[in-house]
């Protein structure tokens, strides 16, 4: 959702009668309690717009991408209508990743289907509005995996493997071992070296990295920005995560 000024967008969306949605018109208006769910929870493990984007009305405090209140505040006080900011943000979301050159860009796909103009109603709703606020629907909880076996060994690492993927973590880390190469959060390929920095023993600080995410922030990277809720995941699933990177660590 990175947001370029909305004067040389709206331009754009006006002449393309909503191109995003096919619908001949602009962005239908979707649900915005599901819109703010999304925004702060991600769709189906993927990373949260918060993750990258500051929005007061959401707690949203990401430095990644532009500021939302500030971005669209601006452009709604020269007279834009809210129908228009939501054909900009629905824009965006669909058409990631073809502008920006710098710094982590907008992930293509982030979230599909009618949930695109769940968001995109949200932001045009609520982005540099004081006095407005909006009830998230529930949030669901972080995605569990099946029951992780508490032994060591293949099974329980490729359990901590299975969480790793599920709940988004490739979006933000760079691990080898899964695969991933996001440039958002620490290098996970480093763990061992974060964790002889913080003083800890290697497993102890990953768990804690991971339920509290805030306690140790490796230079370079803003506090806030990881989700803060993996606390909530099921003892096995977090031993088995916590298993997994340790043995993936370099």
């Amino acid at each position: 959702m990175r947001a370029r000024p909305l004067a040389a967008l709206a331009t754009l969306v006006l002449v393309a009668s909503g191109c995003g949605s096919g619908t001949g018109g602009v962005e239908a208006r979707g649900d915005v309690s599901r819109g703010k769910q999304l925004f702060l929870s991600g769709e189906n493990g993927k990373q949260p717009c918060a993750t990258c984007h500051t929005l007061a009305e959401a707690g949203a405090s990401g430095k990644f991408g532009p500021n939302l209140d500030d971005a669209f505040g601006s452009d709604r006080a020269q007279g834009f209508k809210e129908s228009t900011i939501r054909q900009v943000v629905a824009d965006q979301i669909r058409f990631a990743g073809n502008y920006g050159s710098t710094g982590p860009t907008m992930p293509k796909n982030l979230v599909t289907g009618e949930n695109v103009a769940a968001v995109a109603s949200y932001v045009a709703l609520v982005a540099g509005q004081k006095g407005v606020h909006v009830a998230a629907a529930a949030a669901p909880a972080p995605t569990t995996t099946a029951p992780a076996p508490t032994g060591g060994g293949g099974a329980n690492l490729a359990a901590g493997k299975a969480a790793f993927t599920a709940n988004g973590c490739t979006a933000c880390h760079t691990l080898t071992a899964a695969g991933a190469t996001g440039k958002i959060g620490p290098d996970l390929d480093k763990l061992k070296t974060y964790a002889q920095k913080a003083g800890m023993p290697l497993d102890q600080f990953i768990r804690e990295s991971i339920v509290k995410p805030n306690a140790y922030i490796e230079k370079g990277f803003p506090p806030g920005v990881m989700p803060q809720n993996f606390g909530k995941l099921p003892k096995s699933t977090l031993d088995a995560l916590v298993a997994f990177l340790a043995a993936s660590a370099k």
